[in-house]
Order: structure tokens, then sequence, then C-alpha cells
């Protein structure tokens, strides 16, 4: 199931320290049955073990392909990945994307978010080719359900060269934010933040292949985007003005 974070032994009710009693789940400890009692209303819904138990009566009285049992199935999966423990939360992405399966047309755009997830998890583990496998899946869905001029086509394709960059394959990843960039451009005008966010992408790609005139010129049009749409005081604007720099 993969290794799992140790969280630190404070009450998830009161803040004291040494805290001995651990919930079933193991997210959370307690000073003892009165503070966990306090706050179980709250932690009920972020309870893994809870939701587990449900899962399993859900499976006998619905059945596992019911819609309920697949959207908690999700629930349980983000939770996990939130949590850190990602084998979990893989065992569960992977079920619903057997569930629903490629073909069904009332679950696909459920199917291509249960698929992004899990390459955006992949991605956060390093574990690229993986996450490269779910992001072209969720690609091909994207065009089945929208086709070739959709925000989410975009959004993918640039998921695709941002894995492609950090495998170092600097042409793939420059094609692939070439054809977000375009599609961006035709559907929302080229000062949205979508549009800055992979003309930065684009600008690193430059200074990798040791373009340096091109990297400055392309992240001096970020750094305008993102005053426009941030302000000049953003996070954003500031690691604009730090890559600005670098090129």
């Amino acid at each position: 199931m993969g290794v799992e974070v140790e969280k630190p032994q404070v009450c998830g009710t009161c803040g004291a320290g040494d805290a001995p009693l651990k919930c079933p789940c193991k997210a959370v400890f307690y000073c003892d049955d009165k503070c966990q009692r306090a706050s179980w209303k709250n932690h009920r819904p972020k309870c893994t073990y809870d939701l587990e138990r449900k899962l399993a009566k859900d499976l006998g009285r619905l059945g596992g392909d019911d819609p309920a049992h697949t959207m908690l199935l999700y629930q349980l999966a983000e939770l996990y990945e939130g949590q850190s423990r990602f084998g979990y939360a893989e065992e569960k992405y992977v079920e619903i994307i057997r569930i629903l399966g490629p073909t069904g047309e009332d679950s696909a755009e459920l199917f291509a978010r249960v698929s992004l997830s899990l390459g955006n998890m992949y991605k956060t583990q390093g574990k690229l080719d993986d996450a490269l496998r779910m992001f072209k899946q969720v690609l091909r869905m994207y065009r089945r359900i929208y086709g070739d001029e959709h925000f989410e086509v975009a959004v993918t394709l640039n998921a695709i060269g941002t894995v492609f960059y950090e495998l170092d394959k600097m042409d793939e990843a420059m094609a692939k934010f070439k054809e977000a960039y375009e599609i961006f451009i035709r559907l929302v005008g080229d000062g949205h933040e979508n549009v800055g966010t992979v003309l930065g992408t684009m600008a690193n790609v430059l200074t990798k292949q040791g373009k340096g005139a091109e990297a400055m010129a392309m992240s001096e049009k970020v750094l305008g985007i993102r005053r426009r749409t941030q302000g000049s005081d953003s996070d954003e604007v500031a690691n604009s003005l730090v890559n600005l720099g670098a090129s």
C-alpha cells in the first residue's frame, strides 16, 4: 500500500501534545474518549475508517456499479491522497476507472476527472511514465467528449507537456505547450492567466534549450499577463521576476 506518513500525536480536539488515542483511520489523535466524541461530528466526513465501513455496507446494498458507491470511492481516494497514503488512494482511483470504463457516455466526464486525479498523484510521486499514460488517456476522453477546441483539452495538453519537461524531453514538451497555447488563445484571448502559465513553461523549455533571448522575451510576456490578472504584489509576479533573472 506504500509508506504512510507518521502523524504528530497532537489531540485533534484540544491541541494537547502526546495524545495517546488514535482514531482507527490513523489520521488524528485524541487525549481520550471525551475529546474524540467532541470532534466526531466534524471528523466523521473525513474519517476513512468510517467511510470504508460505509463503502462495504453500500456495496452489499447498492452494488458495485451504483453511482453513489462510485462517488464514495472517489471521496475516499481524495482523502487518502490528501493524507499522503498514496497506495490506498491509487487502489480507489483504479477501482473507479475499472467500474466506469472508458466507453460509458453518461460517466465519461467522471472517468476523465478520476484519471486526471490519478495522473496528478503519479506526477506528485515522481512516477512520470504512469502520469503520462493517465494524462494521455484523459486527453483522448476530453477530445471525445468536447472535441479539440475546449479548455479542458488545453489544460490536459499542458499537463502532458509538464511531464515531458520533467522527463527532459524538451521537443515533445514544447510541442504540447504550443498546442495548449494556441487553444487557449482562441478560447480566452492572450491576456488570460492560463496563457501566462503556458508561456511560462515554454520559457523554461527555451532556457533549457539555451535560447536565452527567446526565453527572456517570453518571460516578459508572462510578467505582463500576471501583473494584469493577479496584481503586482502577487507571488506569481514574484516568480516571474525570478524567472526573468534566470533567463
